[in-house]
């Protein structure tokens, strides 16, 4: 049933997510034609760094008025209501739908990015070898990896904050858009409040980020990465814990107050 309903949500991010990466893959051919034509040969590769932040914000957009409000539009969500079905599986299938999108849109971009630098590296001489290596050492993609978990997390927990504020604005019949307004900035104030008190606890145990610095001693760099990537690790639990109180908060809300 979970799955049933995994592939109901993902379906209705199916035709935005092909029409995006249909403009990134336009966008790419134009910039790598135009590299050949007197423009910039980095530009076919740099572009994708402001395309994608759009992966993780489209989804996060797009998760209140596909998920939640169009269900109440066209009243499928009481068809869900009915049936035997647990809430959490209801909403585990939204936020599996919303994450799923931004993996294949964000790694599609990765693999776009990816094809464009060996084309610049194989028209251009102005790197060196050594740090080409140092991007493929073993440290770096650790940062990486960290970097796009914590992402994740990030998107997961401001999607609740938006799922339970829809959900407590759709239990009143006036003001419903104003109060989920208000709920969601409430809901994000408390929740920041909670993780920067959990946060705090992260100086007792040394992972701090404030003496990060990047230098040009690449090596001290280096081994700064591997206590940012822990310090990132540690605060993802938090908000991922966060997350889960706001995800079963959503739940029952949605079993006690939202009426067949």
């Amino acid at each position: 049933m979970l799955f049933n309903l995994y592939k109901k949500e993902l379906n209705k991010f199916k035709k935005g997510t092909i029409l995006f990466l249909g403009l990134v893959l336009i966008i790419n051919i134009f910039f790598f034609y135009k590299t050949y034509n007197g423009w910039a040969i980095e530009s076919g590769f740099l572009i994708n760094m402001f395309l994608l932040p759009l992966t993780f914000f489209i989804p996060l957009i797009l998760s209140e008025s596909k998920l939640i409000s169009q269900e109440f539009k066209d009243n499928t969500i009481y068809l869900s209501m009915m049936l035997p079905v647990s809430s959490e599986k209801i909403f585990l299938s939204k936020f599996l739908a919303v994450i799923t999108q931004y993996i294949v849109s964000s790694l599609s971009i990765v693999i776009i990015t990816s094809i464009q630098f060996m084309i610049f590296m194989n028209r251009t001489s102005s790197i060196k070898v050594q740090e080409v290596q140092q991007l493929f050492d073993i440290r770096v993609f650790s940062m990486a990896t960290s970097l796009y978990v914590f992402s994740i997390v990030g998107l997961l927990y401001l999607v609740s904050a938006i799922f339970l504020s829809s959900i407590i604005g759709k239990t009143f019949k006036k003001y419903s858009k104003l109060i989920s307004f208000a709920s969601v900035l409430a809901i994000l104030y408390v929740g920041g409040k909670i993780i920067g008190f959990m946060m705090d606890g992260l100086d007792k145990i040394g992972l701090t980020f404030n003496n990060i610095v990047i230098n040009y001693n690449m090596e001290k760099f280096m081994g700064a990465l591997n206590d940012v990537g822990s310090g990132l690790f540690v605060t993802s639990a938090i908000i991922l814990f966060v997350t889960a109180i706001i995800y079963f908060a959503t739940c029952k809300i949605y079993d006690k107050k939202i009426e067949i």
